[in-house]
């Protein structure tokens, strides 16, 4: 949450590059619960990111392929260490 879109590459340019993957997570965020907590924002922003890397999945044509011929399932999962719980979805997932 706390990584701009333009901040300047630091040491670790693939953990930059790998945190850049959720900034539609936290941008959609950051629109639609901007009334909540930084900490509140970070967890939905968490799972959020969860259902972007779903849809990247998708983009892969043999994955999007087996999905619609229902011969594989994805499903996201988010973790909260301080809780201790675990939540996991399905993929909503329409053809058109």
């Amino acid at each position: 949450m706390s990584i701009e879109d333009d901040a300047a590459p630091t040491q670790s340019d693939f953990i930059e590059n790998w945190v850049k993957i959720g900034a539609a997570a936290r941008n959609k965020i950051k629109e639609e619960h901007k009334d909540l907590s930084y900490d509140d924002q970070c967890d939905k922003c968490e799972k959020e990111a969860v259902n972007v890397s779903l849809g990247n999945l998708l983009s892969y044509p043999f994955v999007r392929a087996a999905v619609v011929k229902n011969t594989l399932a994805i499903r996201g999962g988010h973790y909260n260490f301080v809780k201790g719980t675990f939540d996991l979805w399905e993929l909503d997932f329409k053809t058109t």
